[in-house]
């Protein structure tokens, strides 16, 4: 069914009649003016069987869905806030290692002189380089600084040195020069977060899938991961097991990695923003925590022990994620 042109009192009805409930019909029908039905059915999913062929919420609240997408919306927000600190570090510690090959800012644009050679053959690299040089031409073109401008005018050099080169790239880019470098290479930035140069790359690949989700307004709070990143021996005791040595692919898994990242950057990053968003979706519920991927409510407060908790209000007569 098209809801196009339907009016929102219309909206309400039709989700009455899917078996959703309403606290307060006017009010929701306000908010259908801000909020899409369509955010309100992406939020409302984990609720919902079909039953006959017919969408059935199983009485969940209006309000409770409107919540979650609020919640989710904060978490979004608050993630994204702690994955630029990641980024940062990344890009300060990506310009000292390649900056420091031959002491010459521009070697990074010259694969060979710091890329895995034993991983990767020439033509490979040639062809990935030609690429990178590409795709940071364009986009300098498309949002050149001023800094960048005067330096790469100074330089008689059409792509800047690499301690401002790191400023336009994406995080993609970012780890694909990480996944790209030389063993010895590597290490130098692993090291920095107490992994192995594996542990690290899949870490960042799901900070940035997460980042993209974030950055897009996806949902986030219901994501499910295709390629699991691996998992440090001390963040199993936070997430769900699943099966013999199987761990949730929910959200407490980019969670607990970016938290672990973090700390290493900066050990009094304030998760409280992050925390609280968790704690609200979670309601008190343990079904609702091992729908999260955690293990239970409880470890929320282990992982965030210095974070600062509001008292909760339970406003729902149905709270579980079913």
């Amino acid at each position: 069914m098209s809801v196009n042109h339907i009016e929102n009192k219309d909206l309400v009805e039709l989700l009455k009649s899917r078996n959703m409930n309403f606290s307060y019909p006017q009010r929701a029908e306000e908010t259908l003016r801000t909020v899409s039905y369509y955010k309100i059915k992406e939020f409302a999913a984990p609720f919902n069987k079909i039953v006959d062929g017919k969408i059935d919420y199983q009485g969940v609240f209006f309000e409770k869905i409107l919540s979650r997408y609020y919640q989710d919306k904060n978490l979004r927000i608050s993630l994204l806030h702690a994955i630029e600190d990641i980024e940062v570090a990344l890009q300060t510690q990506i310009a000292f290692v390649l900056g420091s090959v031959e002491g010459n800012g521009f070697t990074y644009l010259d694969f060979s002189k710091w890329c895995n050679k034993n991983e990767y053959c020439k033509h490979y690299l040639r062809l990935k380089q030609n690429n990178f040089k590409r795709d940071l031409f364009n986009a300098l073109k498309r949002g050149k600084s001023e800094e960048i401008k005067q330096k790469i005018k100074a330089e008689k050099n059409n792509l800047p040195p690499i301690w401002l080169a790191v400023d336009v790239l994406t995080f993609g880019q970012l780890v694909m020069i990480l996944e790209l470098m030389s063993t010895s290479n590597l290490i130098k930035i692993s090291s920095q977060y107490n992994c192995s140069n594996d542990e690290l790359i899949s870490w960042l690949k799901t900070v940035n899938l997460l980042r993209n989700i974030c950055a897009h307004n996806n949902n986030v709070i219901d994501i499910k991961l295709k390629t699991m990143p691996i998992l440090k021996d001390e963040w199993k005791l936070f997430v769900l097991k699943t099966g013999d040595n199987m761990y949730s692919n929910r959200v407490s898994v980019p969670i607990v990695l970016i938290k672990y990242l973090l700390d290493k950057i900066n050990p009094k990053y304030n998760y409280s923003e992050i925390s609280s968003a968790m704690i609200k979706l979670i309601d008190g519920n343990e079904k609702n925590a091992k729908y999260y991927g955690f293990l239970s409510e409880k470890v929320i407060y282990s992982i965030f022990p210095k974070a600062k908790y509001r008292n909760r209000k339970r406003n729902y007569s149905n709270r579980r994620i079913k």
